[in-house]
This record gives C-alpha cells, structure tokens and sequence, in this order.
C-alpha cells in the first residue's frame, strides 16, 4: 500500500495545486498592474516634491541676486563710499545671510579689490581668467557659476555674479547650508525619499551625504535621466537599491533637482494584501484535499490490484494479469501491459543472446567465456582445459575475398562446430580468428588430443562460399586449469601462447603451455619496456651489409641492419624485438634512429671513397603508415647531406595486405622525394609476377630461401628466369639475397642478374669492420 499512498499523494497534490495555481496566476497577474499604478503614484509625488524644492532653490538664487542688486545701488547711490563702510556691509550680510560664505569685489581688469572674509592671499588676485567674471562682464547680465573649489576655504562652491559699472560682483554661495536646506525639505515627506540637487554638469550640489558634495561626485544617471525627460516612470541604481526617480529643473539656474524612493517602500503597502491572498489560497487547498480523499476511495482498489500483479512482473514472472478492475480505463491499462509484458520478455532473451553469443557463429562470445569460466573455475574440483583454436591465415583469406566472404566462412564454421554437439563444456569465438573450447572436468589430458582431432576432422572438407573452395586450418593451444594457471586471464594468455608456440612449429600444429613460455611472455614485456629507452641509451648499433655487382664485383651499396646490445640479456636478435617494436608503435622512433645513422654513415664513406653507393633501409608497415614519414625522410636526407637517389628504402609485400591502393599513394609520395623503393624478400609472399606492373619500385629483392633452391636444389629456374625477364622488362634492379660462394656468385650471371647481397662475406660487417674494409681496398 506504500506505493498506492504515495501516487494518492501525487494526485492529491496535483488537485490542491489545481486550485492554488490558478489563483497565483490571478494574482501574479494583478500584481505588476497594481503595482505599476503605485509606482505612478509615487513618481507624481516625487515629481511634485522635486518641483516644490525647485521652487525654493530659485527662490534662494533669487534671494542671493537680490543681495548683490542691493549692493551694487548702495554703491551706486554713494551710501557706501570708503574700504572699510564696504567691509563693515559684507561682513554683516555674510554673517545675517548663512547662504552666502563670501564675496568679491572685482575691477574693470578683473582683480580683487575687496574680499569678505578677508584674506590678504587674495586681496589683489586677478580674477580675469575666471568664468563668473569673463562671462558677466561680456554679457553685462547675472551669472550663476558651476562648482568648483574656492581658494578661500578650499571647499567646493558656486559663486554668482552681477556686472557693476565696470567690473563685477562676486558673492561665493555655502553649499553645506544648500545642503541642508535640501535636507530638510526631504526630512518632511519622510526617510523613504532621498533629495539631492546638481549643477548643469551633474555635480552634486546638495545632498544628504556632505561627502559626495565636497568630493564634487557626479550623479551617476544624470546623463541617461535627461536624454530621456518625457519618461513617464524612470528607475535607477542609488545606493545599491532600485528606486524611483523624479526630477525637476531650477528656473533661474542651471540647477537640477532629484527625488528618489526605494521600491521597498512600494512592496510595504502589498504586503497586507500578499497575506490576505495567502490565507484564502491556503483555506482552498484544506477543502481540496478533503474532497479528493473522498473521490480516491474507489480509484484506490483497482491501483492496488495493478500495482501487486505489476510486482509480480518485476521479478520474472511474465503471466498475464487478469483484468478485472472496476474501471475502463484501468482494463485498458492491463491489457496493453500484457501486450509490454510479452515484447520484454522476447526482448529480454534477444539481449540475452546479443550479450552473450557472436552473431556471426551462434557461438558463445568472450563475455559468455568469462563468466562461465570464471564460475567453473570456483566450482570445479577437476581439471579444465582451455584449448585456443588460431585460424591459420585467416586474415590474409579476408583480404583477399573480402570482409562478407570472411563472415559467410565463419557462419559455416560455427554451424559445424554446433553440429559437432560438443559436450562436457563449450566452445566460444572470442575474436576473428580465436576460438576458445572449455572441457570441465578433464580426466586425462590424452583426451584433450582426441577432441582437437575431431575438430580437424570436421574441417578437413573444404567450405565452399561463393564458389570458392576453402580449407581451413588451426594452430592449436592448450593450457590446464590448475595446473597452469588458476585465473581466467592467466588461462586465456597462456593458451594464446601455446598456440604462438604452435604456429611457431609449422602448419597444423599443437603445443601444450610449457612454462618455458611463461619465461617467453616475461621476457617480452622485459624487452618491451627496455625498448623504450633502448635508443636514448644507446643500446642499438647497425651492422652493413654489402650488395654487389654480378657484372663488375663491385659493391653498389649496403643494407642497414639494425642490431641491439642489451645491458643484462646481451645480444638481442632482430626477430625478436622488431615485432614488439612494431606491436607498440616503437618502430617509428628506431626507424628513424636508423635512417639517420645510415644516412650519415653512408655520406662519410662515399666521401672517403669518392664513390656513390647506395644505402637501402628496411621500413616497417607500421612506419611507412604514419602520415608524417615521408616528411621525416626528407628532413632526414636534408640533415645528412645524402643524395635522395643514393637511399633506398625496402618494404615487404606485408604493406600491400590492408589496402594496394593506399599502399600505392604513399610510394608516390616517397618517390617524389627522388628515394629509390625496393621490394624485400619477393617469393616468399603470396605476390605474382603481374602485379609487379603496378608497383612503382626499382629494386626486386630475391628471397634466400628461394634462392637456395635455384642454386644448391636446382629448382624454380624457369619462375627465376621469368622474374628476371619481367624485372628488366619493368627497369627493375634484381638482387639476390644469401649468396657467399664464389661458385654461386658466377652461376647467376647467368641469369643475368644484377646484384647479390653477401658475397665473400660470412655476415654483415659493424662500423669498424666497414672502415677497415675500405681502408684495405684503399
């Protein structure tokens, strides 16, 4: 019943809010009319208050212009006539009118010849240069100054100024008493209004804080409020709050005067309302809830009834729900939930197949062995054997009839292998080429020979896709659960290693897991990790090996073959470590390190020499896909000094399995640098003679092993004759590889071929060798 209070609690909330959001809305939408009638409101009596304060500022200007007439006639009509009936008049006025802080009487040249209070540092002091008396005197009318701070208290002031037969009269204002005047005309429309008045520049003449108007601070929206004067309603930041602004202008002066109030004090008439409004919104959500309470009681019994079978549905149990339910719309509910319950329930086992079975061999897949190895590996008390079936060249028949061929072939292994009806186990297809057979609870290992015969058996009838015949082989390795190893991973590595051992041994084969291997699998993570720093220690060093000439027995150049001295395990062969240096990526950074020092080395001893020989150098298909190889050849040629047709690169037909066409794009591209290109160990590939019509190389490199069976066996003299035919037919150099005997040196001119690789010498010759060699011929 939990759940049925919680969704009755949902519905019950959702027909309280049903009533209260409505009335929100109402009033959220009264709300800004209201309140935008108060702001009005507001702004008519600030604006009122701003004109009343402008009034009395003009009065004040008037009253201080009066003082100045009254004392340009008693000057005129002789009533004061000496310095000091003057002075006596000033000092009474400045002291009765708390508006004025001071005066000046100017000449006709602009210097002071009386000053109230007096101050001997401006009696005398040429006032020319000053607005309120340049300005006065040209235009013979009053003149009201903006603030600026006055010699005599060092306080900003405003002065006004009348003309006065021919010099003019300066009465200095006190803006402290502007100030408070201000303030007290504020202080009468209470603490919510702020008044402040400024000069035509926006500098606060008056203002409750005396500081911002002796800091002579600009009012900072004084700009925006007068290029907008016919707003209805202008609001401003003042003090970090929003108010309300209203402003008015001072008639007789560049004076402006501005009221603000705060929309707090807005928000404090709503208030009584909000409350009000709250209060009648709470009572409806009280009365709601009573009623859907009394409307729930029926709809309760049928969400009880659905949601126990529903549970039932959860945990596995996909039977239909009855549907008897006192509402129409719950049996439609039911009904198309047992429509859902039968989609789960074939989607589930469809997942289950997708998670745990290759698609392309029904076979179990590598997540199913895991898991079921695992649990067997806890439950078993026997032996298990893990068998990893490798498919011998099962990449190359992919490339070369393509991926659907490579997919159609596994489908009918898979079938086969089901057919088999494999017991005691299973068989599961990890990856392309990688089957893995479980047999649990092994009694003799013999019997592990006896199932792998079996699989052979199957498969020794060739399957026929798409017309083509295809026979399919397996390396095979076997390790045994706990004798090898005792975790899933050990296992399944210690399995893919015996079955390397297999194809190590030839075609067809099986290896049980030995622990040599272990050493094996040790031994190449140790070369793994010292191969990266091989370089930067200097462990690599190269050994040269000579190519002669058939016809002149002279040397045309040397093959750079890269050699490793380890500092614990000593000398490392190359077909140990070259594919490691491959599988990491290390390749391309030895490569490199060889070219350069072939390069190098090659410069010196043609330099040495005076001769041109070529340097050829082995290239990885690893290296030669890196799009920035034919960029470091060509910095690398450019470092060395060596001439581009004086390198040589040798690939292998290894480069072409992937993709010809990519592979011919990056020879186009090395070409272009002016590199010669040679094609390694032709014969041992699955390359024919046409294809050598596309390949832009000018070298063909005779395998060993075939030319051992042309000169010591006697076999394959016509396929050398026709190799030899289509190379000069092409412009190809051929060299042969493995030749040391005079003999055999002088039976392949007549095959009339180009060059042999090793004649007179047992191996390839180091950097000291090399040096003594040519110091000998020399």
């Amino acid at each position: 019943m939990k759940r049925i209070k919680k969704l009755k609690n949902f519905i019950q909330v959702n027909n309280m809010l049903s009533i209260a959001i409505p009335l929100i809305l109402v009033v959220l939408l009264i709300a800004p009319l209201i309140l935008n009638v108060a702001v009005k409101d507001i702004q008519e009596k600030n604006t009122l208050i701003a004109t009343t304060i402008a009034h009395r500022m003009a009065d004040f200007l008037n009253e201080s212009f009066l003082i100045l007439t009254q004392l340009s006639e008693l000057l005129d009509g002789g009533a004061l006539k000496d310095e000091e009936d003057i002075r006596v008049y000033l000092n009474t006025v400045t002291e009765s009118a708390n508006i004025i802080e001071g005066f000046e009487l100017l000449d006709a040249n602009g210097f002071v010849t009386t000053v109230v209070p007096e101050n001997n540092n401006i009696q005398g002091a040429n006032r020319a240069s000053q607005d309120f008396f340049s300005e006065t005197k040209a235009s013979q009318q009053p003149t009201l100054s903006k603030t600026f701070i006055s010699q005599q208290t060092g306080q900003p002031t405003i002065t006004i100024a009348i003309p006065h037969r021919d010099g003019v009269l300066v009465a200095y204002l006190n803006l402290k008493e502007i100030s408070l005047l201000s303030l007290n005309l504020s202080q009468t429309f209470g603490d919510q209004v702020t008044v402040a008045v400024t000069d035509g520049n926006g500098v606060f003449i008056s203002n409750k804080d005396m500081a911002k108007v002796y800091q002579r601070e600009i009012e900072g929206h004084f700009d925006t409020i007068h290029q907008e004067p016919e707003r209805q309603i202008i609001t401003a930041i003042y003090d970090g709050q929003r108010t309300v602004v209203s402003h008015a202008d001072v008639t007789n002066g560049d004076w402006h005067v501005f009221v603000y109030q705060a929309y707090d004090s807005i928000l404090i008439a709503f208030r009584p309302l909000l409350w009000i409004v709250l209060l009648f919104v709470c009572l409806l959500i009280v009365f709601s809830r009573f009623v859907s309470n009394y409307v729930f009681k029926d709809i309760s019994h049928s969400f009880y009834e659905l949601n126990k079978q529903t549970r039932e549905t959860a945990a596995g149990d996909y039977h239909r729900i009855d549907e008897d339910n006192r509402f129409d719309e719950f049996n439609t509910l039911t009904e198309n939930f047992n429509e859902m319950v039968i989609s789960i329930k074939e989607r589930d086992e469809a997942l289950k197949t997708l998670a745990y079975y290759d698609p392309q061999t029904q076979l179990p897949n590598a997540v199913y062995l895991t898991e079921q190895l695992d649990q067997l590996i806890m439950t078993n008390r026997k032996k298990i054997a893990v068998i990893c079936y490798d498919i011998e060249n099962f990449k190359r028949i992919n490339d070369t009839y393509g991926p659907s061929f490579g997919d159609q072939l596994l489908k009918i292994m898979g079938e086969r292998i089901l057919n088999m009806k494999l017991t005691n186990g299973f068989m599961a297809r990890i990856t392309g080429s990688n089957f893995i057979r479980v047999i649990k609870e092994l009694e003799d290992p013999s019997d592990v020979l006896i199932e792998i015969e079996e699989l052979r058996q199957a498969f020794n009838q060739g399957i026929s896709v798409n017309e083509n015949n295809v026979y399919v082989h397996f390396h095979v390795g076997i390790t045994l659960y706990p004798d090898d190893a005792q975790t899933v991973e050990e296992l399944l590595q210690y399995a893919h290693a015996a079955a390397d051992m297999a194809k190590q041994r030839g075609k067809s084969q099986y290896a049980f897991f030995e622990s040599s291997m272990k050493m094996n699998l040790i031994r190449s993570m140790t070369l793994e990790n010292s191969l990266r720093s091989a370089i930067k220690n200097e462990e690599f060093y190269l050994h040269y090996q000579p190519q002669i000439d058939v016809r002149t027995g002279l040397i045309r150049g040397f093959e750079a073959l890269i050699r490793w001295e380890h500092p614990q395990l000593g000398k490392i062969s190359p077909l140990e470590f070259i594919h490691i240096a491959e599988s990491t990526g290390l390749i391309v950074p030895i490569g490199a390190w060889v070219m350069e020092t072939a390069c190098k080395k090659m410069v010196d001893l043609n330099r040495v020499t005076g001769s041109n020989m070529i340097i050829s150098v082995n290239i990885s298909p690893v290296q030669i896909s890196n799009e920035q190889f034919p960029a470091m050849v060509e910095e690398t040629l450019k470092r060395s000094g060596l001439s581009p047709n004086l390198l040589e690169l040798e690939i292998t037909e290894n480069l072409f399995i992937n993709s010809f066409e990519v592979a011919i794009k990056i020879f186009d591209r090395l070409k272009a640098i002016g590199i010669k290109m040679s094609l390694d160990d032709f014969g041992t590939g699955y390359s024919s003679l046409a294809y050598l019509k596309n390949l832009p190389i000018d070298t063909l490199k005779i395998d060993q092993a075939f030319t051992r069976d042309l000169l010591i066996h006697k076999s394959n003299e016509h396929l050398m004759e026709s190799i030899i035919l289509m190379a000069h037919t092409l412009e190809m150099d051929v060299i042969v590889e493995g030749v040391e005997e005079l003999e055999q040196f002088d039976r392949l001119k007549t095959y009339q071929c180009d060059h042999v690789q090793g004649y007179y010498f047992s191996r390839p010759m180091d950097t000291n060798q090399l040096e003594d060699y040519f110091i000998k011929m020399k």
